[in-house]
């Protein structure tokens, strides 16, 4: 293989099959190997010949990780749309897709041998292409100017912080929320806002009530109502045109939707470890690491000076690389005494996945009726003959 086609080849070994919608507010995904519940990806797509037993829900999520990472769409190395508009995913036409295979080979096994995991260490497509199709693999030349040299006098080390636990993170959170006797009177909220994606702007209502039921229903324009609940272990979904049962990846999203809409967002268990304080772009924070299941790693930033909660971070790892969600908590308000973000955004690697939740409404101990977090009939929401 030539020099050329070889650079045109690690390129294309991150070009999606398509890009992924998903679903907004999903603050975990599941780990590399798949549930028994879950079809891998040879099942459900044809001709997967290299990630086979990634779980299909994470194929279009790694694949859209892969043209952020060489700045391409997915036609660089799919056959792009035909007289009908369609795709031809499964064909191997394009050489590139083909070179993209053995470049995806190279980081599982580079990244095997080396034992990264979830390792900050991990190989990426990213690591080298950093958003364009060809490495850089030589420095710029001229190089900056060296710094000058410091004072001979040695300046007085900072004393290192002792970083606070996790329980005194947890508790200063918790205080700077309103307080546990506080939040415990909002047993039924109501919120409603503005949902905004790439898609456009979607007004939207969601109620909590107790530990474990949730709706929220959007109005999506010229399409109709679209409607999601949780009652307990179970979950549904209802549109204009079905309504079904959650399956057991679908549940999982909703149960982290609603997570985010819940007043204390974060309680210690026995698998988090404190950090210490860090600068995060403006954000001065403290950060707490747990890794709550096999292949996943979550970061909890919580602001230095007030303690609220303003970030959590999500890393993902699949048999090939690491998924990335960020969900950010912002303009925190008073609501009788206790504080709520009205800013509820969540960032992942398909700008089409990426939303902002703006809360203008929040309710609380208004009456709300056991049915509405109950799925309704089939026949309620199919579509007229």
């Amino acid at each position: 293989m030539s020099k050329e086609r070889l650079m045109r080849a690690v390129a294309c070994a991150g070009l999606s099959l398509v890009a992924a919608v998903l679903i907004a507010g999903r603050f975990e995904r599941r780990s590399s190997a798949a549930p028994q519940s879950e079809k891998t990806a040879e099942q459900e797509f044809k001709n997967i010949k290299v990630l086979k037993g990634l779980p299909a829900s994470q194929l279009f999520p790694l694949m859209q990780f892969f043209t952020v990472s060489l700045g391409t769409k997915c036609d660089y190395c799919h056959v792009g749309r035909d007289a009908k508009g369609e795709f031809h995913w499964e064909s191997d036409d394009k050489p590139e897709k083909n070179t993209a295979r053995q470049m995806m080979q190279m980081v599982i096994a580079l990244n095997h041998s080396q034992g990264y995991g979830l390792d900050p260490g991990a190989v990426s497509c990213y690591t080298c292409h950093l958003g364009h199709t060809r490495p850089t693999s030589l420095p710029t030349l001229p190089l900056p100017e060296p710094t000058p040299t410091a004072s001979a006098t040695p300046a007085t080390p900072r004393p290192r912080e002792t970083p606070p636990t996790v329980q005194q993170i947890y508790d200063k959170y918790v205080a700077a929320v309103g307080g546990a006797e506080a939040a415990s009177k909002f047993q039924t909220i109501v919120f409603k806002g503005t949902r905004g994606s790439a898609q456009g702007q979607w007004p939207f209502e969601a109620t909590l009530q107790g530990p474990d039921k949730f709706v929220m229903v959007t109005q999506v324009p010229k399409q109709g109502t679209f409607i999601s609940g949780l009652n307990g272990a179970n979950g549904w979904v209802s549109n204009p045109s079905l309504t079904r049962a959650l399956s057991p990846s679908e549940l999982k999203d909703a149960e982290h939707m609603a997570e985010g809409f819940r007043l204390i967002k974060f309680t210690p268990t026995a698998t988090m470890r404190s950090v210490g304080r860090r600068k995060v772009g403006d954000l001065d924070a403290y950060i707490v690491i747990d890794r709550p299941s096999e292949g996943v790693s979550r970061r909890y930033f919580f602001d230095a000076q007030t303690g609220l909660l303003r970030r959590i971070m999500t890393l993902t790892q699949t048999m090939l690389s690491p998924l990335l969600e960020q969900a950010d908590f912002d303009d925190y308000r008073d609501v009788d005494g206790v504080k709520i973000p009205f800013v509820f955004r969540i960032s992942t690697v398909d700008a089409n996945g990426s939303t902002t939740r703006t809360v203008a409404e929040v309710r609380h101990g208004v009456p709300v009726e056991d049915k509405v977090f109950v799925m309704p009939p089939a026949a309620a929401t199919a579509p007229k003959p």
